[in-house]
C-alpha cells in the first residue's frame, strides 16, 4: 500500500460518519495486540484549548527526556500531523504500512461483513488504532492523547491513563452530546477514571459536574484557577512571558511561543498537569516545565504569517474561541482589522460572526475546504448587518488575495472560522 492508497482508504471511511461507542475500537485494538497498553498516557479533553494544552504537556515530557507520542485531530496540512513522536509526524511510508496492517485486522475482526456500515470501524476509530499502534511500535514511554469528540464514547476513551485533563467546557455538538451545558459536561466527564487524578481549568456550571464525577469515582480533583494564579509579564510578537504561583512554588519568567491571554490558561494547565505527574513519581524537573513550555509550537492559534499587512491565522470554530480571539484583537491589535471568515454549516456561525465582525472594518466570506462547509452566500445577510464592508470570495486563497488588496500596510488580516479555513490559509501563505 502506498501513502496515497492509505489516504484513499482512510478518507473513504468518512462515509460511515461519526459513531460514538467503544465496542468497535476495543475489538480492533484487541486484534492488533492491544497496543494502547504499551505506553503510559495523559488523556486531554475539553471544548477549546485541548490541542494547545496537549502540545504544551507533550513538549514538557519531551524536555524531561521522555519519548513522547502526541495524537490530535484534525490536521491542518497533512494527515501525518495527527500522529507525532517527539514532535515529528509519522512518515508517509510508515503510515502506509500501518494502514495496510490495520485494514487487514479490520477485515478479520469484523468478518464476515467488513462492509456492514453499522459495525465497520469509522474513520476516527481506525485513525486512533493507527496512532496507538505507531506509538507502541515506536517505543514511546508517554502518549498525550486528545479526545476527538465528547469523551465518554470517544474512541480514545479505551485508554487507562495516568492523568486526565479537561481544559474547559462550552456548548458544542449539541446533536451528539446533548442540548445543555450540563449534558455536554457529563459526556466530557466520561473520561474521568476511578482513582485517576483530573486536572481542569473549567468554570461553573461545568466545574460542579466535573467535581461530582470525580467524587463519585474516587478521582483526585485539581481545579487549576483555584490552585494557581498567573499573570502576564510581557507580550511579544513571538510569544508571551508570564509568572505562575502555585501551591508548591512561585515560578517566574515562563515563556510560551503562543499569543493570547487564553494561552496562559492552557500553559498553566499544562504546568499543573506536569506537577501532578511529578507528584506521582514521574521525573519532571522544573527545568523541563520551563523548557517544554518555551519550546512548544501549535500552528493556527493566532499564528503570525506575514507583516505589512500583518496576517493572523486562527482555527477558532465556536463562539467561545471567537471570544478569545476578539479579546486578543481588542487588547493587542490596534488599528484597522480585516477578517477572512469561512465556517462549517453545523457550527453556530451567526453567533461567531456577531462576535468577530463588529471588531473588523471589512469581512471576506469564503468556503472552507470541507463537505460540511457553509455556503458563504448564506452568511451574507447576517454579515452585512454586522460589518460595513462585506464581500463573498468563495476560495480561501482568493479571499486572502482580496483581503490583501483591501488592506493597508499597517492593517491586520485575521483568518478564522474553522480549522479547515486555517489549514487552507496556511497552505496558501506557505506555498
Amino acid at each position: 500500500m502506498t501513502y496515497p492508497d492509505a489516504l484513499q482508504y482512510l478518507y473513504g471511511l468518512q462515509r460511515l460518519g461519526i459513531k460514538l461507542g467503544l465496542e468497535n475500537i476495543r475489538r480492533l485494538l484487541l486484534a492488533l495486540g492491544s497496543p494502547e497498553r504499551a505506553f503510559r498516557a495523559v488523556h486531554v479533553g475539553g471544548t477549546n484549548g485541548k490541542g494547545s494544552t496537549a502540545a504544551l504537556l507533550a513538549s514538557i515530557l519531551e524536555a524531561a527526556g521522555q519519548r513522547v507520542g502526541l495524537y490530535t485531530s484534525p490536521h491542518l496540512l497533512d494527515f501525518t500531523e495527527r500522529i507525532r513522536v517527539n514532535g515529528n509526524p509519522i512518515g508517509p511510508s510508515a503510515l502506509a504500512a500501518l494502514t495496510a496492517e490495520v485494514r487487514a485486522a479490520v477485515e478479520v475482526a469484523f468478518a464476515p461483513a467488513p462492509d456492514d456500515l453499522p459495525s465497520h470501524p469509522t474513520f476516527f476509530e481506525v485513525t486512533t488504532a493507527l496512532a496507538f499502534l505507531h506509538f507502541a511500535r515506536a517505543g514511546v514511554e508517554w502518549a498525550v492523547i486528545e479526545v476527538g469528540l465528547g469523551g465518554r464514547y470517544d474512541a480514545t476513551n479505551v485508554l487507562a491513563p495516568d492523568l486526565t485533563v479537561i481544559t474547559n467546557v462550552a456548548v458544542e455538538h449539541q446533536d451528539l452530546l446533548g442540548d445543555s451545558l450540563e449534558a455536554i459536561t457529563i459526556e466530557k466527564a466520561g473520561i474521568v477514571k476511578s482513582g485517576i487524578p483530573l486536572v481542569t481549568s473549567a468554570a461553573e456550571p461545568a466545574l460542579g459536574v466535573l467535581r461530582r464525577a470525580c467524587a463519585e469515582r474516587g478521582a483526585p480533583f485539581l481545579h487549576v484557577p483555584s490552585a494557581y494564579a498567573w499573570h502576564r509579564a510581557a507580550s511579544r510578537p513571538d510569544g508571551q512571558v508570564f509568572h505562575l504561583r502555585g501551591p508548591d512554588a512561585d515560578r517566574h519568567g515562563f515563556r510560551i511561543g503562543l499569543l493570547g491571554r487564553h494561552q496562559l490558561a492552557n500553559a498553566a494547565t499544562a504546568a499543573a498537569a506536569a506537577v501532578c505527574l511529578r507528584e506521582q513519581g514521574v521525573a519532571l524537573p522544573e527545568s523541563a516545565i520551563r523548557e517544554g513550555l518555551a519550546a512548544a509550537r501549535w500552528p493556527a492559534r493566532l499564528q503570525v504569517l506575514g507583516e505589512r499587512p500583518r496576517i493572523l491565522v486562527d482555527g477558532a470554530h465556536n463562539p467561545a474561541a471567537c471570544h478569545a480571539v476578539r479579546d486578543f484583537l481588542e487588547e493587542e491589535v490596534p488599528g484597522r482589522r480585516l477578517l477572512v471568515f469561512g465556517v462549517l454549516k453545523d457550527k453556530d456561525w451567526g453567533q461567531m460572526m456577531e462576535i468577530l465582525l463588529p471588531a473588523c472594518a471589512a469581512a471576506i466570506l469564503c468556503r472552507p475546504p470541507s463537505d460540511r462547509a457553509a455556503d458563504p452566500a448564506m452568511l451574507l445577510p447576517t454579515a452585512g448587518s454586522l460589518c460595513r464592508h462585506v464581500e463573498v470570495v468563495p476560495e480561501v486563497p482568493d479571499a486572502l488575495t482580496a483581503a490583501r488588496a483591501l488592506a493597508r500596510p499597517e492593517d491586520t488580516i485575521l483568518v478564522a472560522g474553522s480549522l479547515f479555513t486555517a489549514g487552507a490559509a496556511l497552505a496558501a501563505l506557505q506555498a
